[in-house]
């Protein structure tokens, strides 16, 4: 089978980081767009890519807007990436998360039959929490914040809906993603705005390791598991395989905005219960999609070091 062309697609949570990207990359191959978030979304991210799409607010939250928002269907995929985002391990958040992450996307997983030819939902690598390396798909998740604990209710609701109700659907789980337009307080943003400001950033003694892949490679992936046949119910991770330690990459970060300072190595203890390892096996991507990363660590350290020098107004203070 051949990959399923896309010609009209929606995009929830299209104003964040990701999403901008992604509806910046769908708009180069002429795809038309109807782009969703919140009704109090910023979406400068949007103007600085220079992207005139469609914008449409949506709370999917509430009562019947997955429904009101699918009747502008039908589409070729519905890429779904609205979801509230925080990893703090706090048991108050279980019940926000239920509300924000898993019933939202139960409607728009209810709402979407009949009316997209598929469904992409982008999981994260959050799910696989403290298990076993390399992470593989088909190993169990194990919840370790009520954050990631909701992103695997949404991954097994949508292989419910693949599997059960007939509506195919696809789950992409990006790695650690980093790039121009990340402005939050991620490791990568903080640490290019310390360096910048030749400020040492006090970090753990960084012998962690994490999976990094830079924004538009992940957006290529996002895109590959939209159109590539046969994926019904998959999950792809969407990484490098390759284990890049924290104090490496915070290194090379000061090195490569040639900063005065130096990171304050070791001056933070590891968290409780600190994952050592994190990176996945990328052999299915590579199989099912013929996708794996090309924009080198380096490279993509300097693209993004390079965007915020070209917005030195954010490097003041931390969103």
């Amino acid at each position: 089978m051949h990959n399923q062309p896309l010609q009209r697609v929606l995009v929830t949570g299209a104003a964040g980081f990701i999403g901008s990207h992604l509806c910046a990359a769908l708009a180069s191959r002429g795809i038309h767009i109807l782009a969703a978030d919140l009704p109090n979304a910023s979406w400068w991210r949007h103007d600085e890519l220079h992207l005139h799409i469609e914008r449409i607010p949506s709370d999917l939250t509430q009562p019947g807007a997955a429904d009101s928002l699918l009747t502008a269907g039908p589409f070729d995929c519905i890429f779904h990436l609205a979801a509230l985002v925080d990893v703090e391990r706090a048991p108050e958040l279980v019940l926000t998360c239920v509300h924000a992450n898993i019933t939202s996307t139960a409607a728009l997983l209810y709402a979407a039959r009949g009316r997209a030819r598929r469904v992409l939902i982008v999981g994260t690598c959050e799910e696989y929490g403290n298990g076993p390396v390399p992470f593989t798909e088909s190993q169990r998740e194990i919840a370790v914040s009520p954050y990631s604990w909701s992103k695997i209710c949404t991954t097994h609701l949508a292989q419910l809906y693949a599997h059960i109700f007939d509506l195919p659907t696809v789950i992409a789980r990006p790695f650690l993603t980093y790039g121009p337009l990340q402005i939050n307080n991620m490791l990568i943003p903080a640490a290019i705005r310390a360096a910048l400001r030749h400020e040492p950033l006090p970090i753990t003694p960084g012998q962690q390791t994490r999976d990094l892949v830079y924004v538009t490679d992940v957006v290529e992936g996002i895109i590959a598991a939209a159109t590539a046949p046969n994926l019904l119910g998959q999950i792809i991770n969407l990484g490098s395989g390759v284990e890049t330690s924290i104090a490496y990459l915070v290194t090379l970060i000061y090195e490569l905005c040639q900063s005065r300072a130096k990171p304050a190595i070791g001056a933070r203890p590891y968290r409780p219960g600190e994952t050592m390892h994190f990176f996945c096996s990328p052999q299915r991507a590579r199989q099912l999609l013929n996708w794996s990363p090309r924009v080198t660590l380096r490279e993509g350290l300097q693209h993004t070091i390079d965007w915020f020098r070209a917005h030195p107004h954010l490097l003041q203070t931390s969103p």
